[in-house]
């Protein structure tokens, strides 16, 4: 089944698309059910410009994520790209993000829309 986000691969592939994980997820996070406090404590932590990989947070929503059944990680697995540094998200980085807010029941327009979100400061 091709649905519409998986054309988000194509132009990473081509070139043609940079998304980045803090803009992406946190846009994602506009449409995803925040289960657990640490996924609240993550975006608010993010919210505030404080992302460092140094805290306790990481590790603690890590563990939080090996107690999860796999088909229950998704969201969690979307916050914690917030605690980590701003990288590139590649093709194979795409699916994974595109399959967990699937997961979380975003539309697929809606991650279109996260995956072309303007970047901050131009």
């Amino acid at each position: 089944m091709n649905l519409a986000a998986d054309s988000i691969i194509e132009e990473i592939d081509a070139g043609s698309l940079h998304p980045t994980t803090h803009l992406v997820v946190r846009a994602l996070h506009q449409h995803i059910n925040l289960a657990d406090d640490l996924q609240r404590e993550a975006l608010a932590a993010f919210d505030r410009g404080d992302q460092s990989a140094d805290t306790g947070l990481q590790s603690a929503m890590w563990t939080k994520i090996r107690e999860l059944a796999v088909e229950d990680q998704s969201g969690m697995r979307l916050s914690i790209c917030l605690t980590r540094p701003n990288e590139a998200i590649d093709w194979y980085l795409a699916e994974y993000i595109i399959g967990w807010a699937r997961e979380q029941g975003v539309a697929e327009r809606q991650i279109i829309d996260a995956f072309h979100a303007p970047s901050r400061g131009g």
